[in-house]
């Protein structure tokens, strides 16, 4: 007889519906059984494995540089004030506000007169200095016999000299300054200008050191009788020489003083006291009369021979006394003319570097004095100003390299070099900064001053065993890496790694500098050595074989940095 399968099932359901419900625990239990089977079935055919997977690099040498980036903005390395060295009428001007010049182009041309004629006059002066010397070398050999009666003279005679010459400085002549010494009178009609001022001072001293040596050498005069030795002889005309010297170095700089205060006066229409060329006419007269001496006393300056004293004896005490006055006084004509020479190098002033002309702050036949401002000027080298906190500023040396971009010129990249770090910072809201300059080295004239700029500094470049930073792990204070021992024969140096049941060994380093992405091993790898830089986790389901890196998706595993 057929079976009814539908009534069966129905009449199986009914059967078990009942008995659950009046063995409702039991009905329970079985339905967990029954779904925890399924799951675990389903877990056996649908479960995935799971593998590590490594990927290697070799230990190289190499090179690391470590870089800080900050931001800042353009500025100009140089905005100056031109300031004239000398004084004088500007004769010309040589450029226009916006011009671009060169380093050394001239700006403006002063009247050069008075400069010319101190040049001359100190070519002269450093001639007869020269002369002077020349006439002490020439006469080491003579006999100074005569010595002692050249030096009475020169006391009767220049006794006069050395008090005309107080006079004249010191004495109150000078017509409406009765109330002053002369010498300060002539400086304060002048109005005293810098030059003024270095001449009169010069002036007081050469006279102090004469006079000092005037009555020292005339003391010893009077102490020393005719009939004395040839050494005291010898060294009273060179004690004698050496004080009338001094005292031609003291008429000489009076009279220069004297001729710059006439020579400013001229130029500011003062006009000249009557004083003023009378004095300058009687120190003419000084000059020419101890000149005179200066040449009799040079030729005296040979010591007196003395039995057993040779001619070798006789050159040494002169060397060490006149000669060498003599090429001392050399000495200080020639600085004087190099410094005349400068003085007249001054007078066309010169653009200090390459740059643009802002502003003309002077104009033609205008006069002008030393420190003037003649023009501004934009130096075409410019910087980038950035501020650092207290740890990158550690960091920052003046030299390093840089590597400057501009948020408007994304395709101009300029080298610079850090030019300043400031030491003292600044503090706003409890942060502490430093300032810090990086000037270009090359000029661009698409940059503009005030542009944003991006500064990448190279901090630090070291030469060494080269592996990736993520290479290295961190255990407690100790750095380790994991090398394979021996290297693993599969290519594991892809991006997806590779698969392995070998373990690597931890090995301690020792690093040195890191860089952006690698980092300097100082200790505990040698080159060669093949080291995990990363290690990822891949699953793969037994019904789909895909995967992906760092993100998953249905159906497929993932592939995660570990």
């Amino acid at each position: 007889m057929p079976i009814d399968l539908l009534k069966t099932a129905n009449t199986t359901w009914h059967s078990v519906h009942a008995y659950a419900i009046a063995h409702k625990i039991i009905a329970a239990i079985a339905v967990i059984a029954i779904i925890g089977g399924g799951y675990y079935v389903h877990n056996v055919f649908t479960s995935s494995s799971t593998t590590i997977k490594y990927i290697t690099t070799t230990v190289a040498t190499g090179t690391v540089a470590a870089t800080m980036s900050e931001t800042g903005q353009v500025s100009a390395s140089s905005n100056i004030s031109i300031q004239s060295k000398s004084s004088g009428e500007v004769l010309s001007l040589s450029v226009t506000a916006g011009q671009h010049v060169s380093e050394g182009a001239v700006i403006a041309y002063l009247d050069p007169t008075t400069a010319q004629q101190n040049v001359t006059s100190a070519q002269q002066s450093l001639q007869s200095a020269q002369i002077s010397l020349e006439t002490l070398q020439q006469n080491l050999a003579q006999a100074h016999e005569n010595g002692y009666a050249d030096v009475s003279t020169a006391f009767l005679n220049l006794s006069s000299v050395i008090d005309g010459l107080d006079t004249v400085l010191h004495g109150n002549t000078v017509a409406g300054h009765k109330n002053e010494q002369n010498i300060n009178a002539y400086s304060n009609m002048a109005g005293s200008p810098m030059n003024i001022v270095q001449f009169r001072l010069a002036t007081e001293n050469a006279y102090q050191i004469a006079k000092d040596s005037y009555t020292k050498a005339l003391a010893d005069f009077k102490a020393t009788p005719r009939t004395s030795d040839d050494a005291t002889i010898g060294a009273l005309v060179n004690e004698t020489y050496r004080a009338v010297a001094d005292l031609s170095d003291a008429l000489r700089t009076s009279t220069n003083f004297l001729d710059s205060v006439r020579t400013t006066l001229i130029a500011q229409n003062v006009t000249l006291p009557s004083t003023l060329a009378d004095n300058t006419a009687t120190l003419v007269g000084y000059t020419a009369t101890t000149n005179g001496y200066v040449a009799t006393l040079s030729s005296d300056a040979v010591s007196v021979a003395s039995t057993g004293r040779t001619l070798t004896d006789m050159q040494t005490d002169v060397d060490t006394l006149s000669i060498q006055s003599g090429k001392l006084s050399v000495q200080i004509k020639r600085d004087a003319l190099a410094q005349a020479k400068q003085a007249l190098a001054d007078t066309v002033v010169r653009a200090p570097f390459s740059g643009t002309v802002a502003a003309i702050a002077v104009q033609q036949y205008q006069t002008i004095g030393s420190g003037t401002a003649v023009a501004t000027m934009v130096s075409d080298n410019q910087n980038v100003n950035i501020s650092v906190n207290e740890v990158d500023a550690s960091k920052l040396k003046v030299g390093q390299k840089a590597t400057i971009t501009f948020d408007a010129l994304p395709d101009i990249s300029i080298v610079g070099t850090v030019s300043s770090v400031n030491t003292i910072g600044t503090v706003s809201s409890d942060v502490v900064s430093y300032a810090a300059t990086i000037t270009f080295d090359t000029s661009n004239p698409d940059v503009k001053v005030g542009m944003s700029a991006t500064v990448n500094i190279v901090i630090g470049i070291a030469t060494g065993l080269v592996v990736p930073s993520s290479a290295v792990k961190t255990s407690g204070s100790a750095n380790y890496a994991l090398v394979f021992d021996p290297p693993l024969t599969t290519d594991s140096s892809s991006t997806s790694g590779t698969a392995t049941t070998q373990t690597p060994n931890k090995v301690t380093v020792t690093t040195g500098l890191a860089g952006d992405t690698d980092t300097i091993i100082t200790s505990g790898l040698t080159e060669g050595e093949q080291i995990v830089s990363k290690t990822t986790t891949g699953s793969s389901s037994s019904s789909s074989s895909k995967t992906s890196s760092g993100n998953s998706r249905p159906g497929g595993g993932m592939m995660m940095e570990l």
